[in-house]
């Protein structure tokens, strides 16, 4: 595997490597095309964008070049932002990534269902392979673990829409205030169902195509996503969290209205908000980084703990495999 995340790349570089999932699904597909890959997935948040590859045979294969390529980036320009492993360092970081121990705020609720995502996502467009299905597997069941057994009990929940509001609390009270959310996915609802909470007045922008049905935050008013700026005009907090390879606020647009919100948060990677906005006066933009700034430290016993659940799920992976070689059919004349 290959990957870089928040504490080598900022988001300057994380927003380069965070592809679409129109783009995410045309590079699985040609990266499984290419030769002795048997599988892989590609994990894709706001902290980090990760390859899993499982390769077929003894051979030497370059993820971080291989990503690289796959996105149109120069390797040589980007390579020192990027970690490789792989074997058991695979696994292991795995369950980490999965059980939030590497994510910008410490035990993520998140992160766990963003990894089964990619797994799906993955096996939608046919690469998935034993291989990777059990590694994927392994460390899911070690992140329930580490989350119930250790995090919990220690740190209780934490994600980003909780930091969202935490970090308001602190610098611009929601109670009371006009607040817009961009975006009505996962991340979206739950920034809208939290505000609402603390006593905000809350307007949610809605994608005219949207298909199917759509959950909107009970309490909560609806605008279109085109009519958004008119929600704007009128909010005091401007919440964005989209998927959206565009920005949904813009700053000539911004500059045209007659009212502008006091604090922009931007969920988003790559951003939604143009940065410039943030030099607006009277406007307070803060980025995700700026949101995810953490102070959540587990103390020695936990991590003890954790490393002990890391290492049984690796053994039993382990187990696996070696099972999976051993009962691997033979070649017989060059036919299997």
């Amino acid at each position: 595997m290959t990957g870089l995340d928040h504490k080598l790349a900022n988001l300057g570089v994380r927003e380069k490597f965070a592809p679409t999932k129109e783009r995410m699904g045309r590079m699985l597909t040609a990266i499984k095309a290419r030769g002795n890959i048997g599988g892989c997935v590609i994990i894709s948040t706001c902290n980090r964008t990760e390859l899993y590859a499982s390769v077929v045979g003894d051979v030497k294969y370059e993820p971080t070049l291989t990503l690289c390529e796959a996105l149109g980036r120069d390797f040589r320009e980007h390579m020192l932002y990027f970690t490789e492993r792989a074997g058991e360092q695979v696994i292991e970081h795995l369950c980490r990534v999965a059980s939030g121990l590497d994510s910008q705020i410490v035990g993520d609720d998140q992160i766990v269902t963003q990894v089964r995502e990619a797994v799906e996502f993955s096996r939608e467009h046919n690469c998935m392979d034993c291989y990777l299905e059990t590694v994927f597997a392994t460390a899911v069941k070690a992140a329930k673990s580490i989350k119930t057994n250790v995090i919990l009990k220690t740190l209780g929940s934490g994600s980003v829409p909780e930091k969202v509001i935490e970090k308001l609390a602190a610098i611009y009270p929601p109670a009371g205030r006009n607040a817009v959310v961009i975006g009505n996915g996962q991340m979206g609802r739950y920034v809208g169902e939290l505000l609402i909470r603390e006593g905000a007045n809350v307007t949610v922008t809605l994608r005219e195509y949207k298909k199917g049905v759509i959950q909107v935050p009970e309490g909560a008013a609806t605008i279109k996503y085109g009519e958004r700026y008119k929600a704007v005009e009128g909010a005091d907090i401007v919440v964005s969290a989209t998927t959206s390879p565009h920005f949904t606020l813009h700053h000539g647009d911004m500059q045209g209205l007659a009212r502008l919100p006091e604090i922009i948060m931007d969920l988003a990677v790559p951003r939604d908000v143009e940065p410039s906005i943030g030099g607006i006066p009277g406007v307070t933009l803060l980025s995700i980084d700026e949101i995810s700034e953490d102070s959540r430290v587990l103390p020695p016993e936990s991590i003890a703990k954790i490393d002990e659940i890391i290492w049984e799920n690796v053994e039993k992976y382990n187990r696996w495999l070696l099972f999976k070689i051993n009962t691997a059919p033979v070649a017989v004349g060059g036919i299997l």
